[in-house]
């Protein structure tokens, strides 16, 4: 009886140490409840991995992504930016991807592109995550403003948000969110390419230079008068919450955000919100942009093939593809599953999201092997904030940025 327990105990040790532990970081905390049901889900079908979430804040997340670098202890799974990817893949931080053929196949060659270096991918795209328009229904009715059609302009945007600025109840109602639109960043971007716009950094032959062009300058303006001169957003500094927040509490008319933001909005039951049509500029088609984030696996990490394989679940199969487009969240197959999609969020005008992603803009997708490229975009961003916060005026920032942009730029290679 004895040797049987002794047996027994030593069996069960030897299957305990059988199951690897896989652990899995992001900063997106709204995607919490889809990513561990994801997980979840992963974890009941397998009977030798567990996948342990790992939900870190924005600063903290790229302090431990730092341990990539130093070749220390880290995650086995990691989201990562394209701003970002050049300097860990650069670095020798990342371990290369290998997927089956078919799985190869049947990802976006357009967003698993900028994750290739010298053939080899280091980085499966999450789904198409496009900045989108939302509107306050429920204020576009009470101020009489047309509902937003496809051929929305940008003079119209201004105009609507101009009557959605009010007093209402003793409370401040604002048409849209400026103060986040810098025209550097992702949001303030989709209104740059859709005027025309072409990158902020180009490249000739094997070099690099600045390219803030009248276009740049023209939109930055545009968008940054929505603050001072227009007054239809409250300013970086002035605002007591985010842009997000007014919206979901019913105090802002229009909103640029990510689509990722959906699951957001139901924590307010009374918020008639619905998608629009990214405004266009000179008769334009709308060229928003997509976050192309990416599961990326670490060169430090005890169990590749493992995550590996869970990044492939994530990016492919059919559980997981319809569990994310029946949360109202694009998968990484979207356009496979758009009916799922469209069913989970009837009566949004959701078909706008599907309609503008063929022609939407991943920046910087060109630049991926630009190792400084996060260095001079933080000189850029560190100049228009200056602008956007009031504390410097948009010429004289834009050609600071310029100049110090050029100068890294000379550098880089």
């Amino acid at each position: 009886m004895k040797n049987t327990l002794l047996l027994l105990a030593a069996l069960s040790l030897t299957s305990a140490s059988a199951v690897t532990t896989i652990d899995y970081a992001t900063w997106d905390g709204t995607r919490q409840p889809a990513d561990e049901a994801l997980i979840a889900a992963y974890n009941k079908s397998q009977s030798d991995v567990v996948v342990k979430y790992n939900l870190v804040p924005w600063g903290v997340y790229w302090q431990k992504a730092a341990a990539m670098v130093a070749g220390g202890s880290t995650y086995d799974v990691m989201w990562m930016n394209l701003d970002n990817f050049p300097f860990y893949q650069s670095q020798g931080a990342l371990a290369p991807i290998t997927l089956d053929a078919k799985t190869s196949a049947a990802l976006p060659a357009t967003r698993t592109s900028p994750y290739r270096v010298n053939n080899q991918l280091y980085g499966v795209p999450l789904g198409p995550q496009p900045v989108t328009v939302y509107i306050n229904r429920a204020l576009f009715k009470e101020r009489g403003v047309p509902i937003p059609t496809a051929n929305w302009t940008y003079d119209q945007m201004l105009a609507a948000a101009k009557k959605l600025t009010f007093m209402k109840d003793g409370k401040q109602i604002y048409g849209i969110n400026g103060a986040d639109l810098q025209a550097d960043l992702e949001y303030g971007m989709s209104f740059y390419f859709g005027a025309g716009g072409q990158g902020l950094i180009k490249k000739t032959g094997t070099t690099y230079a600045a390219s803030l062009d009248p276009v740049f300058q023209k939109t930055a303006q545009q968008l940054l008068d929505l603050i001072y001169v227009h007054k239809v957003s409250p300013g970086p500094q002035a605002a007591t919450q985010q842009g997000y927040q007014m919206f979901l509490a019913g105090q802002m008319g229009i909103l640029v955000q990510g689509s990722w933001m959906v699951s957001t909005w139901s924590q307010n039951k009374d918020l008639d919100w619905a998608f629009a049509p990214f405004p266009s500029e000179n008769g334009l088609k709308p060229r928003p942009v997509v976050s192309a984030h990416a599961l990326v696996v670490p060169q430090g990490s005890k169990n590749k093939e493992a995550a590996a394989k869970f990044i492939t679940w994530m990016n492919t199969s059919t559980q997981a593809q319809r569990l994310l487009a029946q949360r109202g969240l694009l998968p990484t197959l979207a356009e496979s599953y758009k009916s799922q999609y469209l069913q989970a969020l009837p009566g949004r005008n959701a078909q706008t999201v599907f309609t503008q992603l063929p022609n939407s803009v991943v920046i910087n997708s060109s630049l991926r092997s630009l190792k400084g490229l996060p260095e001079v975009l933080t000189v850029l961003s560190q100049k228009m904030n200056l602008a956007w916060t009031g504390n410097a005026k948009l010429p004289d920032a834009i050609s600071q940025a310029q100049t110090e942009m050029t100068n890294l730029l000379k550098q880089s290679k």
